[in-house]
């Protein structure tokens, strides 16, 4: 049974800052509760309060300015009025997506750049900030420490793979095998694309894969085909065919898991989740990461969707709201959690691939570093498309998911999976809070 702490919140940005302690307790290992009288911990603006909070903060934040420079200078952490860092406001901007709610110009898909975040100017993109802003919050709050002792974790890790094709293989490395004379090998891919099973679709090779680390993963689908926004190619196949329902229900009977993969065009969260049928989970990830807050967090939880996995930088590694764990979002406008838990995404094959020109050996350092930062107090997901297990063209891509498992297992790692982020993240704020 966890300690629970009594906290009074001295400022108009209550409901902002009992969202963040619930996810500060949710981290250090506590029940919080949120009283106005009889409180263990005092959150105030004035000099009395065991936790400080600034003034400058909440003028910015109810002004409506939501950019990152009307509160980060140097670093990304703001500081009160004496000049002491401000852990709560910092977390909660961080942790809230604000940056995301200010007027900019997207990128060609839509999407926030990453070119224009806080994690690129600050080059903070592989750090857990968040995480240690609540560390020092802990260490410098000696009555929470008399009363709580911080729990560590073992780093879990979520694998998951988008499968936007499975019948890209022959056209994918057609020029490639002709060019070097693997006629071999292009007369296999012909015979397995026309006449067999295509390359792509040949995910028992995942399953073996991963079965073979004793580890499970989730498959993520698009339950629609064709050309869709911005001219993106959505699934190259049907979710209803026969080939695609014998595989997704061979991924569900040997328990890995499968969810949706949103398509990109106008069709709704609600009607592509009863597209994906009884064989999906009420789980997602928007095809090429396309987000935009607060809609998409609103289409989700209106959707009935119970875990994303979609906010994660498509050109970078690392934290895009530089924490680690998965969070229930904050809802802006209703000041409250959304009811979805939100999964980071923190590394994508594409991300070092194609935006950053990595070959495989070069990604396995970028990879592998981060990793090792990281070996605690997170969950990490990892994104491995489908077309990564078939590199006839471009070599090492399928040799570095097998060194990323066995990293994995060589650090004790926790391999989970939807069901278990949803039960363990699913957390709620006290009902005080909201008083």
């Amino acid at each position: 049974m966890l300690t629970k702490i009594k906290f009074k919140i001295e400022s108009e940005l209550h409901k902002e800052y009992a969202w963040t302690i619930s996810v500060f307790a949710k981290y250090i290992g506590f029940n919080c509760e949120f009283v106005n009288e009889g409180e263990d911990i005092l959150i105030a603006e004035h000099g009395m309060g065991d936790m400080q909070v600034s003034h400058f903060f909440r003028n910015t934040y109810l002004g409506g300015d939501y950019h990152f420079k009307g509160y980060f200078r140097k670093e990304p952490l703001h500081t009160n009025a004496s000049g002491k860092p401000d852990y709560i406001s910092t977390c909660f901007y961080l942790l809230s997506y604000l940056q995301e709610y200010i007027d900019y110009t997207p990128d060609k898909y839509d999407r926030f750049p990453y070119n224009i975040s806080l994690q690129k100017h600050f080059n903070c993109i592989d750090q857990n900030l968040v995480a240690q802003y609540f560390d020092a919050l802990y260490e410098s709050t000696p009555k929470l420490k008399s009363l709580v002792k911080k729990q560590e974790r073992v780093t879990q890790y979520f694998l998951t793979h988008d499968i936007d094709s499975v019948y890209g293989a022959l056209g994918d490395n057609y020029g490639y095998l002709v060019k070097h004379g693997k006629i071999g090998t292009l007369l296999q891919l012909i015979f397995n694309h026309y006449l067999k099973t295509p390359d792509y679709l040949l995910l028992n090779k995942i399953l073996d894969i991963e079965d073979a680390f004793d580890v499970r993963s989730t498959f993520f689908w698009l339950v629609n085909s064709g050309k869709g926004t911005r001219r993106i190619n959505n699934a190259d196949y049907e979710i209803d065919a026969a080939p695609i329902k014998k595989i997704r229900s061979e991924i569900k009977a040997r328990g890995w898991e499968n969810g949706l993969h949103k398509s990109a065009g106008k069709d709704n969260f609600t009607n592509e989740l009863k597209k994906q049928g009884e064989l999906g989970l009420p789980i997602n990830r928007n095809h090429y990461l396309i987000t935009e807050l607060p809609n998409t967090f609103d289409d989700i939880e209106n959707s009935g969707i119970k875990l994303d996995s979609s906010m994660g930088f498509p050109d970078a590694i690392g934290f895009r709201n530089n924490y680690g764990l998965p969070i229930k979002p904050f809802h802006l406008k209703e000041k409250r959690a959304y009811n979805f838990v939100e999964v980071p995404l923190n590394v994508m094959d594409t991300s070092l691939k194609y935006y950053q020109n990595c070959n495989s050996k070069q990604a396995e350092k970028r990879i592998l570093e981060f990793l090792e930062k990281n070996k605690t107090n997170t969950l990490l997901t990892i994104l491995w498309h489908n077309n990564y297990f078939f590199d006839y063209a471009d070599k090492g891509w399928f040799e570095l998911y097998k060194t990323v498992l066995q990293f994995i297992k060589d650090n004790g790692g926790e391999v989970t999976n939807a069901k278990k982020i949803m039960e363990e993240f699913n957390f709620k704020v006290s009902p005080q809070s909201y008083n």
